[in-house]
């Protein structure tokens, strides 16, 4: 019996022993995988993650690594099948970092990311509101909400009713207003409360008799051109204060 025992006790202890060699192995492949990644190898990346997971499916740097080396092989716009794979890859592997880890911020850009370049706009604009509500202190991730409202508006080729429309702009507008409260100086939160109030604006009739609805338009391109304003303002300082520390160095 107590030969037993031990017989169980040291088949145990090779067992750690050999989970522990393989993500030791794991640790090695991200390794590697993290250099080719940096070097823009995009496919031996792949290769030197899959080869991670593979030896330890739980880590998940790995897999949210392999998603974002997929999406860097992905090419907006572009035909093919291959390209189309690329893309469905890179999805189906930052899904599967968000199953296992559901607040991973990184993965929910890399899905809006795809999404966008793929024109899925309405599922790009779920995941950037689900990286905005956990990454409230991100003024990039507040800004993101925004400027893809914009593109969502801007698109002509959606039908969409006036109301959801105008819950869009609105949406949009709070988003960028967070992003400024985080970063004062955040030109392009700026260009876009310009390019939201005037999409507002094209919503009301150009050529309306109401004295209401003319003066409604009216103060909102008033109000877009004062964030274009600010926007050109706050270029120009940044790009003196980049010019000053230049000359500093």
């Amino acid at each position: 019996m107590r030969q037993k025992k031990l017989v169980l006790v040291i088949v145990g202890l090779l067992s750690l022993a050999s989970a522990g060699c393989q993500q030791l192995r794991a640790r090695d492949n991200l390794n590697k995988g993290v250099r080719a990644f940096n070097e823009t190898n995009y496919q031996a990346a792949v290769d030197y993650f899959n080869a991670a997971l593979e030896l330890d499916p739980e880590l998940v740097q790995a897999e949210l690594y392999l998603a974002t080396a997929y999406s860097q092989q992905f090419v907006p716009s572009a035909l093919g099948e291959d390209n189309r794979r690329m893309a469905s890859l890179a999805i189906e592997k930052f899904e599967g970092v968000l199953t296992r880890d559901p607040e991973n911020t990184t993965a929910m850009a890399g899905l809006a990311n795809i999404y966008q370049n793929t024109n899925n706009l309405d599922r790009a604009r779920d995941y950037y509101i689900m990286q905005a509500e956990i990454a409230a202190d991100s003024a990039v991730a507040q800004y993101s909400v925004g400027s893809l409202n914009w593109m969502i508006v801007f698109d002509k080729t959606v039908e969409r009713e006036p109301e959801e429309l105008s819950n869009l702009i609105e949406e949009g507008q709070q988003a960028l207003d967070r992003a400024l409260s985080l970063n004062e100086e955040y030109e392009d939160a700026m260009t876009y409360k310009n390019l939201l109030y005037r999409e507002a604006a094209a919503l009301l009739p150009e050529d309306s008799d109401d004295e209401t609805v003319v003066a409604e338009r009216e103060d909102l391109l008033a109000q877009a051109d004062e964030w274009f304003n600010k926007a050109m303002e706050t270029r120009k300082l940044l790009a003196e204060r980049e010019a000053a520390n230049l000359v500093g160095q």
